[in-house]
């Protein structure tokens, strides 16, 4: 059985808003039985802001939040139009008291301080928010962006795996920004398919070298929080008892024929 708030792990058990085909309302009450924190996933501009009353939770269920931002913010019109675009979520949400905010960041520092400014502006902290890396940007491109931007870091185990990009280790800052980690494995137990296709599978396919990675990351990293990112709920509850075991030391099971 998993032990949702565990004395001996400092950082928060998460679980993203959609592990079941239902609106985040119903997976937040479900969610609140396994985990400490969930992630309001606002991945569709349009969509999550048309979220009516009944979409995302009136209460908190005893959770802690964050949020994802979408992943369609209209950049190419400057990182201020970015933010006006989606601050309509920040007020759908604002009754939740969200501590971060992930973002898949721009493909420019100028956008990025744009969106941050406005944010700013808007009474904001520019500091909550997290920057994900992503399969363009790896984690140490993602590091140096927060760095001159004043914000944190969300590393995403599975994009690096699937990436073959490095944790920058070795970079002073590196502890102290990565404040939240997304983990999964990036394929199936038989390995990449051509052309390295990404998707969200249960932990326990992890190979044994993302097993390694993931293991040094519970281990010498301080996250705030750690995010099962896996999107159905057989898959969630397998992973949370393989990361249950990495994060005790233990190698965890393997893959279900069904998580293959």
């Amino acid at each position: 059985m998993i032990q949702k708030c565990n004395p001996a792990r400092s950082w928060r058990l998460a679980a993203p808003s959609c592990v079941w085909p239902e609106t985040a309302a119903v997976n937040c009450r479900r969610l609140a039985r396994s985990v400490d924190e969930v992630g309001l996933y606002l991945l569709e501009l349009e969509s999550c802001l048309a979220y009516g009353p009944d979409d995302l939770p009136q209460k908190d269920f005893g959770l802690r939040y964050h949020l994802h931002l979408p992943l369609d913010l209209p950049w190419r019109h400057g990182g201020d139009a970015a933010f006006f675009a989606m601050e309509g979520l920040l007020h759908k949400t604002a009754r939740l008291s969200p501590w971060a905010m992930v973002l898949h960041p721009p493909d420019s520092l100028a956008a990025l301080e744009a969106f941050l400014g406005a944010l700013a502006d808007a009474g904001g902290d520019p500091a909550s928010v997290l920057l994900e890396n992503t399969e363009g940007i790896s984690p140490a491109e993602a590091l140096d962006m927060a760095g001159a931007a004043g914000c944190g870091l969300c590393l995403d185990l599975g994009h690096m795996l699937a990436m073959g990009h490095d944790l920058p280790a070795a970079d002073p800052e590196f502890v102290g920004k990565a404040r939240m980690l997304h983990v999964y494995s990036p394929f199936g137990a038989e390995g990449p398919p051509p052309g390295r296709r990404h998707t969200h599978r249960t932990l326990s396919c992890l190979s044994p070298a993302g097993r390694d990675r993931l293991t040094w990351m519970l281990a010498n990293l301080r996250p705030e929080s750690v995010v099962v990112e896996v999107f159905a709920p057989v898959h969630f509850m397998e992973s949370l008892h393989v990361l249950a075991a990495l994060a005790a030391g233990r190698p965890g099971p393997a893959a279900s024929p069904e998580g293959r």
